[in-house]
């Protein structure tokens, strides 16, 4: 059985080369590279990282959003017998650096000249002594780095004289390749390099984008991934037919899961041109499956429900009664009922009406979309099972090699992350902590032999962190993170992730953080969605600015409705009795969110302070 992605690749190979693989949008046209392409390009890079002193087990660092250059130069960097090294291009200059020291990087891939830059600041500077190389994929694209216009951007010729490291553009580095493997001895070196390969080979050191202190470096080996993709084939039911759409950060597990996973179905992969251009890039290409975070779901949701409401009662009647026919027979459909012939009719026509033009937003041959990275809310999955598109929800960590567990396509429960895959076993232990065990498993942690002991238990299982059960139909709910349990002075659990899923759900509200741990009661602190009411408050006459806005008793009292509605729908001590709004939006740039998108608890704890003593000083339950 394959056990290497380099095997897989020359699988695909054989079953012909001249099969497009891959597709980019490049000044406004979308282009295919086959697989032959792909090779050669991939061949060359790999020689000339030979030739730069690239020894077998090295590690290649990846500095770049999605993009079709990304997996080139990964393949190549396998084919060199090397490993590769993603760093999201979000980081900052001494997140960015500590990866590249800590993984020993000798080579570093960049995007544009702006990364290349972020490399000759302190203390990222610091690093450039252990590199061999450094390769800019373009010089003229910005693509999603944040730039203010005022400033001029360095070409790729000026910060090359900033360092004193070899520099060049991957076109040279290509043609440079090309050059090395007209000779024989060149490519008949590269050529054993690639067959000297093996399963326990390092594939990827992956740093996690911890909430609390260092990322750790997760150490994946090319049979981690052989194992998941070639199970994700089988649980998914995808072929060489299928064309994925690619958005997600290539540097976080989830997104390198799912395009290493058409090493082995062959397939296509189209690259979005950015996260918020993905929508409009389904439009055009009509992927037939994508993988996605929640978020995503959430904001499509949200702008088609405000859409719905400003259109005017007419539209917005025609908009509910064909949502309500598709959520009555996707419920008989999920249960394996026939829906009678009068609701088929009506729903022909409500699909007609409504329905299909919502779902072509992603293109007409989408078949389901994966969902990962953090939990859907089952009322979300619902409905856009209602619009017509099937959301699989999954569950895994970058430990695990990406995913532990999967909804099937035949098989799916909202609120759930399914079954395990195919060779996985799911577990809880006695404080409910989930445990799993399978090949998927990680090698280790990279150069940290304490936490690699830390993670595993008995009989080699993993501890996930995650606190959650496995239902009667053998499909695992995932509650909370262990270390994020509110346990309030009343000695009740709460799970604030759940509750934290339902507030985002608001038009109003970015992210919502409960709080509540020793306290008698729950509260939240609100970060706004600074587009929506600043749209509202155009229309209304109102001050715009986050400072007014967060003082506004019209904005309170709306994002008072929304709680109202969620405490409905809770147990009374999960409620949220009461609330600050902030001014400022958490983010990534300032260490409240992991690259992820995840909140840093303990980062906001602290910097809120002030503010959570508040909600809390003037004593007793609000509700009593």
């Amino acid at each position: 059985m394959t056990s290497t992605i380099t095997e897989l690749f020359a699988s695909q190979l054989r079953m012909g080369g001249h099969r497009p693989a891959l597709r980019s949008k490049r000044h406004g046209r979308w282009t295919t590279t086959t697989w032959d392409e792909w090779n050669r390009r991939s061949r060359a890079i790999a020689a000339a990282l030979i030739e730069a002193g690239v020894q077998r087990g090295d590690r290649v660092a990846i500095l770049s959003t999605t993009r079709e250059e990304w997996v080139v130069a990964d393949l190549a960097i396998l084919m060199a017998g090397a490993v590769c090294v993603p760093v999201y291009p979000t980081l900052t200059a001494e997140e960015t650096a500590y990866i590249i020291e800590n993984s020993g990087s000798t080579v570093i891939f960049v995007e544009n000249p702006q990364q290349f830059e972020t490399l000759t600041t302190r203390p990222a500077s610091t690093v450039l002594a252990q590199l061999k190389a450094i390769v800019v994929f373009d010089c003229q694209s910005l693509r999603d780095i944040p730039h203010h216009e005022s400033q001029r951007s360095l070409t790729c010729f000026e910060v090359s004289q900033l360092v004193h490291v070899p520099s060049q553009v991957l076109a040279d580095f290509v043609s440079l390749g090309e050059t090395l493997l007209d000779d024989p001895e060149k490519a008949r070196q590269l050529d054993e390099r690639i067959s000297n390969v093996s399963g326990d080979d390092l594939a990827s050191i992956v740093y996690t984008a911890g909430a609390v202190g260092r990322p750790k470096g997760v150490m994946l080996t090319h049979a981690n991934f052989a194992f998941e993709i070639r199970t994700a084939r089988e649980t998914l039911e995808v072929s060489s037919r299928d064309e994925q759409l690619l958005f997600l950060p290539l540097a976080h597990i989830m997104g390198k899961l799912l395009y290493v996973m058409h090493y082995e179905i062959g397939g296509v992969i189209s690259f979005a041109e950015n996260m918020l251009r993905a929508v409009d890039n389904a439009a055009e290409i009509n992927p037939t499956f994508f993988g996605s975070v929640p978020r995503v779901f959430e904001k499509y949701y949200a702008v088609t429900e405000k859409k719905a409401r400003e259109e005017g009662k007419v539209k917005e009647r025609l908009y509910r009664w064909a949502l309500d026919v598709g959520h009555r027979t996707a419920k008989l459909r999920r249960k394996g009922i026939t829906p009678s012939l009068p609701l088929v009719i009506e729903h022909r026509y409500a699909d007609k009406l409504v329905l299909s033009r919502i779902r072509s937003r992603f293109g007409k041959g989408l078949r389901f979309a994966i969902s990962g990275g953090a939990p859907l809310a089952a009322e979300l999955a619902e409905w856009f099972e209602a619009i017509g598109i099937t959301i699989l929800e999954g569950y895994g960590l970058t430990e695990t090699t990406g995913a532990s567990n999967i909804n099937r396509p035949y098989r799916s429960k909202f609120g759930t992350v399914g079954p395990p895959l195919n060779g996985v076993k799911n577990r809880i232990a006695d404080d409910g902590e989930i445990l799993l065990r399978g090949d998927n498993l990680m090698k280790g942690y990279w150069n940290d032999p304490e936490a690699t002991a830390e993670a595993f238990h008995e009989e080699g299982w993993l501890h996930t962190g995650d606190i959650g059960y496995i239902d009667a139909d053998g499909m695992l709910k995932i509650t909370d993170r262990k270390k994020d349990l509110i346990i309030t002075a009343a000695g009740k659990n709460v799970a604030p992730q759940n509750i934290e899923n339902f507030l985002r759900q608001s038009p109003w509200i970015a992210h919502g953080v409960v709080i509540g741990d020793g306290q008698r009661y729950l509260t939240a602190l609100i970060s706004l969605n600074h587009q929506a009411l600043t749209r509202w408050a155009a229309e209304n006459g109102r001050p715009s600015d986050p400072d007014s806005l967060v003082m506004d008793p019209e904005v309170r009292a709306m994002i008072q409705l929304d709680i109202d509605s969620i405490n409905h729908r809770l147990a009374r001590y999960e409620t949220i009795k009461d609330f600050a709004l902030l001014a400022d939006q958490f983010s990534i740039a300032s260490g409240e969110l992991t690259p992820t998108g995840k909140i840093k608890r303990n980062v906001i704890a602290k910097r809120y302070a002030s503010t959570i003593e508040q909600l809390y000083a003037k004593g007793g339950d609000p509700s009593t």
